[in-house]
């Protein structure tokens, strides 16, 4: 650490534990009531309670769920402490995930993301079409900072895992209707059949329906929805050690894409090329088109035919086999299958500025071994992961009016040996030590064409077809230590490190850069915590301090004299924080739960051609002219949930759930071009994305007695209460600017029956 982290640790660390051990005298100020249940977590590959797990972790389990509207990905942004996640430009089916600023802004399937994201225990290899809604889920486990030795692949940032329900061998399930504005209907149904011999069953099916909110003045409303997953789960209890899970799900949609409509008739290229703008480059009367607030309307192009569409078909099997009361063995073995297709217009005006479409398939497979035990002294655990990828892209794009085809293909083959070993060194304190060696060979097929138009002749090859592999290595260790000050306050110290893989420039017209791979981009995260329970249970309240090293970072950038964004191994950083959580039982029948993420996020190195003498044309360092991508300042979410009423109608209760993000960044910009360190890419002021905080509320009367074997609900709901109107993403085109938004108030109704 330098002077100024070293004095910044100073200050938070003694911080957090007082404020944990303060905690533990907040008992009077909680009435006598239910206590919070127990938080049980998988992140270390065994069931452990939250609380002694020594890492910054946060789950959202159970009713939670249900009450709070998290049906996947897209929900979680904001709801645990630094922890952003974006939907790409003009495609709601596509994250762009940051967690702790680690994040990756391109979606093409040549890149991968910073964050691992798993189904249950299953990795999800791309950021396309991960965030699709999820049907029977359990609970949601957000670790954040590396997780490089049980997790592994491409978890510099952390990792999500999602967990779904198992059968539960008796009959019951649920069924949900839910109707709102914008022509909005959702129909949910869970059954679980009786148990038959050794089998337990259970599927669940969602539809969801929506008109577009975003009138398109040439055609098909923007934003709409028409999305369908079902998922089947099957246990099989072959003898009392022996048992076998397998999980089956199905996601389709077929929606328009979200509106990208024009922010700005200028751009970064503006302030360097004197004024130039689109308006200048010969497209006239496209300024009066802008907004800068969300827009009631926009005109897409008249000649284009738009849409996304998605497909995935996903099989897990798990088997686990008790050797005896202390050890389990485990393998769990994966296989899934994405479709992706899109005609999108990138540019939000009537003109054919910026056209692109894409089809893209992508397989994936795994296999997982894992040994799971312990003794008077000792846990362990013990793995080996072998991984494949196969995907290709078709990828048309029309700019300017220059059209041209994009073809690239990604092969990996990754396998890892890992272990992790808790040692009860005392009765207060526990050690643990972990790590993993993975080996990753990943190949490239790529090559480009120039046509007259769509699917039109071709007359210009720009890159014959070429294949390339390379390989990869990476050491992923894990230090950490937790001790019990009382029987309330636990507090922790964490080292690991992580890595992301390396890739090739697939979509780069330069042969260089073409046949240049990219290396792996490494962190190390030092994390100290506390984690406390006060009001005799009623009350859980925990902080991390965080300090992270990022090397051989992955940075986009653009060459002189192009418009192509390439990935190159440029830059190093530091990042910094903590992050606070608080679940509070405060009276039987009322929580609040609250979080909060401080960031403090910079490049110590960034290496670039400057464009102002006397640096121009040389490569130097521009770190402290940048600004970190995806990286929030602030963090916040604050939920109660509350009854309102008992009676003989049902139990009325009221939830509100508010997040709120401080600005950030689209892309690593430059802070000021006027700089001598100022160098290629956008600048700060074209691309900052404004504060925003969004309010969603439930009115819920739940048990109402309707006779037969359950109890029926009924809820009144808004989302997006205050109408915020500011964007959520957007693209700096140099010369102009398009932003998405934030979707406007919905409100509804939803009727639910439980059995």
């Amino acid at each position: 650490m330098n002077i100024q982290h070293k004095h910044f640790a100073a200050r938070i660390i003694p911080t957090l534990i007082a404020s944990a051990l303060a905690g533990t005298t907040m008992t009077a100020l909680a009435e006598k009531g239910a206590v919070l249940e127990e938080v049980i977590v998988t992140a270390q590959k065994r069931a452990e309670r939250l609380q002694d797990v020594p890492l910054s972790i946060s789950a959202i389990s159970g009713g939670q769920l249900e009450a709070r509207g998290i049906e996947g990905g897209a929900d979680i942004s904001g709801l645990a402490p630094n922890v952003v996640v974006n939907r790409s430009p003009a495609n709601d089916l596509i994250s762009q995930i940051s967690i702790r600023g680690a994040s990756t802004g391109q979606p093409s399937i040549l890149v991968d993301p910073s964050v691992g994201m798993y189904i249950d225990g299953v990795y999800v290899a791309k950021s396309l079409g991960n965030l699709s809604e999820m049907v029977d889920l359990e609970r949601i486990e957000v670790l954040r900072g590396p997780q490089g030795t049980l997790f592994g692949r491409n978890t510099l940032g952390g990792a999500i895992n999602f967990i779904s329900r198992k059968p539960a061998g008796v009959f019951s399930g649920s069924a949900n209707l839910e109707i709102g504005n914008f022509g909005h209907h959702v129909e949910r149904l869970s059954i679980d059949l009786p148990k038959m011999g050794i089998t337990s069953l259970s599927f669940a099916l969602r539809n969801e329906m929506q008109d577009g909110w975003l009138k398109n003045d040439n055609g098909r409303a923007f934003s709409d929805k028409d999305r369908q997953a079902f998922r089947l789960a099957a246990n099989f209890d072959i003898s009392r050690d022996f048992q076998v899970d397998y999980k089956y799900d199905h996601t389709e949609s077929d929606s328009m894409p979200t509106a990208a409509t024009l922010y700005a008739a200028n751009g970064s290229g503006t302030i360097l090329y004197g004024g130039l703008d689109l308006e200048a480059l010969g497209y006239v009367g496209t300024a009066s088109r802008a907004s800068t607030s969300r827009p009631k309307s926009f005109a897409a192009d008249p000649g284009g035919t738009f849409y996304q569409k998605l497909k995935v078909d996903g099989h897990a099997l798990t088997a686990t086999y008790q050797l005896d009361p202390s050890n389990t063995v485990k393998y769990i073995g994966s296989y899934r299958k994405l479709f992706y297709s899109d005609q999108m217009d990138l540019d939000g005006t009537p003109l054919p500025i910026v056209v692109t479409g894409q089809d893209t398939d992508l397989r994936t497979w795994s296999h997982e071994f894992q040994w799971v035990g312990n003794t008077d002294r000792f846990n362990y655990v013990a793995g080996y992961y072998i991984f494949k990828e196969d995907g290709f892209t078709y990828d048309m794009r029309g700019i300017y009016g220059d059209n041209g085809f994009v073809n690239s293909g990604v092969t990996t083959k990754q396998k890892a040996i890992y272990g992790q070993l808790d040692w009860k060194a005392t009765p207060n304190l526990t050690l643990t030590a972990g790590i993993r060696r993975t080996r990753e060979d990943r190949g490239l097929q790529a090559s480009q064409y120039g046509t007259v138009g769509y699917q039109g002749p071709v007359f210009e090859t720009r890159v014959a077809p070429v294949e390339y592999m390379t390989g990869f290595s990476a050491t992923t260790p894990t230090l950490s230590a937790i001790y019990k000050l009382s029987d309330t306050v636990n507090i922790y110290a964490r080292m690991a490190k992580g890595f992301k893989s390396g890739g090739w420039n697939g979509e780069a017209t330069n042969p260089i850069t073409l046949s240049t791979p990219y290396q792996p981009e490494k962190s190390q995260t030092l994390e100290f915590g506390v984690k406390s329970n006060f009001a005799e249970g009623r009350g859980m309240f925990n902080a991390t301090y965080f300090h992270n090293k990022i090397t051989d970072m992955q940075l986009t950038m653009i060459p002189p004299g192009s418009v192509q964004s390439n990935l190159y191994n440029a830059g190093k950083a530091t990042q910094q924080g903590i992050e606070l959580e608080l679940t509070w039982q405060m009276s039987d029948g009322w929580r609040l739960t609250s979080s909060y993420g401080y960031l403090d996020a910079k490049f110590d190195e960034y290496l670039d051609a400057g464009i102002n003498p006397p640096n121009a044309g040389v490569v130097i360092n521009t770190a402290s002219n940048r600004e970190m991508p995806y990286a929030p300042k602030h963090t916040l979410n604050l939920a109660i949930d509350g009854r309102l009423a008992k009676t003989d109608w049902g139990t009325l209760r009221l939830i509100a759930d508010y997040t709120w993000l401080s600005e950030r960044f689209l892309y690593a910009v430059n802070k000021s071009y006027d700089s001598p360190l100022a160098a290629s890419g956008a600048v700060a002021s074209m691309t900052e994305i404004s504060a925003i905080g969004l309010l969603n509320t439930r009115l819920l009367l739940a048990n109402i007695p309707v006779g037969g074997p359950g109890a029926a609900e009924a809820s009144f709901w808004v989302k997006n209460l205050t109408d915020e109107k500011k964007s959520m993403n957007g693209i700096d085109f140099y010369f102009y600017r398009t932003a998405t938004w934030a979707p406007p108030r919905t409100y509804g109704v939803s009727f639910g029956y439980k059995w």
